[in-house]
């Protein structure tokens, strides 16, 4: 059975405020902490001393990840680079709800242990985070290893939306950020949604 006007109004409602939260936040950390630029400009990996090497190494697929998507756009090369950046903080924002949308709907059915409906209180990650020790860094940060562990469990089956290979991995939404975009998947009157297989098609749309 289709959604009514009401539903998809209020669906179509918290799916847009997730994105723009999520693309806000990982604009602000492809600048802040990798150096890219939204006028498509990029700092050298080398001027980039608060990195580890890991983020060295991140910082380097991204402008990769750029390059590649400037090619394939028109324009100027500095339209191109410019269209690049918003196309890396898009893409990524999509793909991160995307699978947490899918984690809800997963965990309603009981494909996979609770994960995403009670955020950091979820059964899963109380048991994840009580055999890691704290070895994983803070709560946060812990949160995220997990979460990625269900990501690669999943992408056995759901390679292309789970697949942390892609450059759509590179960077994950900050704690406080997704702590919102998580209580905006679990509001109340949208709960009974995940039940229905049609929800994850209007989250696409």
């Amino acid at each position: 059975m289709s959604f009514d006007k009401p539903t998809r109004n209020k669906l179509a409602s918290m799916v847009g405020d997730c994105r723009r939260l999520l693309t806000e936040d990982i604009r602000h950390q492809l600048q802040a902490i990798y150096g890219l630029q939204p006028d498509g400009t990029a700092l050298p990996v080398s001027s980039l001393s608060h990195l580890d090497e890991r983020g060295r190494e991140v910082a380097s697929a991204l402008r990769l990840w750029q390059e590649h998507l400037a090619s394939t756009e028109a324009g100027t090369e500095t339209q191109k680079r410019k269209v690049a950046f918003d196309r890396l903080a898009h893409e990524t924002a999509f793909t991160v709800l995307n699978r947490l949308a899918a984690l809800r709907m997963c965990e309603e059915r009981g494909h996979v242990i609770e994960c995403v409906r009670r955020g950091m209180e979820s059964d899963g990650f109380v048991l994840y985070e009580r055999f890691s020790g704290g070895v994983l860094g803070g709560r946060g940060e812990t949160y995220r290893f997990f979460l990625e562990r269900m990501f690669a469990e999943l992408s056995v089956d759901l390679g292309a939306l789970f697949d942390l290979d892609a450059p759509q991995s590179l960077v994950f939404p900050r704690e406080r950020c997704l702590e919102v975009v998580i209580s905006l998947l679990n509001k109340e009157d949208l709960a009974h949604l995940w039940e229905k297989d049609e929800t994850i098609g209007w989250i696409y749309q």
